[in-house]
């Protein structure tokens, strides 16, 4: 029996919150659940609605 290293790598958007997890080291380009670019941004909770 052979063993096999796999790493995965656990994202979280700061934007809705939702946690996955990916196999790549490159960051995902949108959180799955949102849809939001912004996903690995803190929300600035000042700047909101102005």
């Amino acid at each position: 029996m052979s063993k096999k290293e796999i790493k995965v790598y656990e994202c979280r958007c700061e934007r809705c919150g939702h946690e996955w997890i990916t196999r790549t080291e490159e960051a995902p380009i949108v959180c799955p659940k949102c849809k939001s670019p912004y996903w690995d941004k803190p929300l600035n909770k000042n700047n909101r609605g102005k």
